[in-house]
């Protein structure tokens, strides 16, 4: 029996009031604008709540500037369309800073990217 993976998708925020005046909404410059967003493939943990939380925990940014929270989650199915990242907690919580950072940036093509520049996943 294979291991369960869950898919975890975060939404991105970005306040343009910020760039040049205080952006907040008490002054009315808030002006807040939906951005990208990522996708995890999360393995080494039972359930989808433990795999969200623990997305939650790595990726969740929260200030007058920028926001990145966790947007959907699911068990995951299929190929995921776009690209995107694949963690194992396991491997991740055993890894020091800098592997991290570089698991954080090791993107898999997703089955659009794959289409596009013909790279086969798998």
């Amino acid at each position: 029996m294979s291991e369960i993976e869950y898919r975890i998708d975060t939404q991105t925020l970005e306040n343009y009031g910020a760039h040049c005046e205080s952006g907040k909404f008490v002054d009315g410059k808030a002006y807040w604008k939906f951005k990208g967003g990522s996708t995890y493939i999360v393995s080494g943990v039972d359930r989808v709540q433990d795999a969200v939380a623990f997305i939650a925990s790595i990726i969740t940014t929260n200030n007058i500037h920028y926001k990145e929270y966790v947007s959907e989650f699911d068990e995951a199915t299929s190929e995921p369309e776009f690209d995107y990242i694949k963690l194992n907690v396991n491997s991740y919580m055993k890894a020091d800073e800098e592997e991290r950072a570089k698991m954080m940036c090791n993107w898999v093509p997703g089955d659009k990217h794959a289409d596009w520049y013909g790279v086969k996943n798998g």
